[in-house]
């Protein structure tokens, strides 16, 4: 082995090529038995190394977005819910320009009507491609942003989301109705008014918003910000939980 040949692995780690470093010689011996060209040797090289950080890159974003496990497209069952379809799901996920322009999606539906897994199913797709995006329970998100305000830091918390091109806030009608609560929740909808979009599920119509926020008029200004750029889902029918597990055990 030469000096240059040597020296080669020191050089693919200071050029921060970690797939490269381990696999240049295994490669190496494959190209010349199989009489490769040094082009065929180094873009296949290349490749490997670029699919590696790719999948390093999903793996990052999947832990961030913390999406419940399993809850994707191809788990979910259409056929057992009315008001929405894998069409509409699908190209929700494959033509993002939502996302873009700052849209919303608003899920409805009695609780076990599966919106949690069509809001998440989304997530998982918009990961895949390359999207950053934040699955969090509407409580939690309330009472991370309350802390933020007692602590006059409530705008940083804000901007610290607005890294996240998508927010699915969970179950938002079982926050709990005090000023300081639907502040915090109005605050984060008028912040990321064509911004940066949002997943919102609600077993809670808009007529029942009332009860979420401190007043009529914050409510109707909720409200409006978040239908302006916004794609509606009504889900009905039965408990999507207990037809799915009737299914299984079928």
């Amino acid at each position: 082995m030469d000096n240059l040949t040597a020296s080669l692995p020191l050089m693919l780690k200071q050029l921060r090529l970690g797939t490269m470093v381990q696999q240049w010689n295994a490669l190496g011996k494959k190209a010349i038995k199989e009489q490769w060209s040094p082009q065929q040797y180094l873009s296949e090289l290349c490749h490997i190394e670029l699919a590696t950080r790719d999948d390093k890159r999903l793996q990052r974003l999947l832990k961030d977005a913390k999406l419940p496990v399993g809850k994707s497209l191809g788990s979910f069952d259409f056929n057992l819910v009315e008001g929405v379809s894998k069409h509409l799901v699908a190209d929700l996920i494959n033509q993002p320009r939502w996302l873009k322009l700052g849209g919303n999606i608003l899920l409805f539906g009695a609780s076990g009507l599966g919106k949690t897994h069509i809001a998440s199913s989304i997530g998982y797709g918009l990961v895949e491609q390359g999207h950053h995006v934040k699955f969090i329970a509407a409580s939690a998100i309330v009472q991370q942003l309350q802390q933020a305000k007692q602590h006059l830091r409530l705008q940083d918390e804000l901007l610290k989301l607005d890294k996240y091109s998508l927010l699915i806030v969970d179950d938002i009608g079982y926050v709990r109705k005090t000023e300081q609560e639907t502040s915090v929740l109005f605050e984060l909808i008028a912040h990321r008014y064509e911004r940066h979009s949002m997943i919102i599920t609600s077993n809670t119509s808009f007529d029942q918003w009332d009860e979420l926020f401190d007043g009529s008029t914050m409510t109707i200004a909720a409200i409006d910000r978040l239908v302006h750029h916004a794609t509606i889902i009504h889900c009905e029918g039965e408990s999507y939980r207990r037809k799915a597990a009737l299914s299984k055990g079928n």
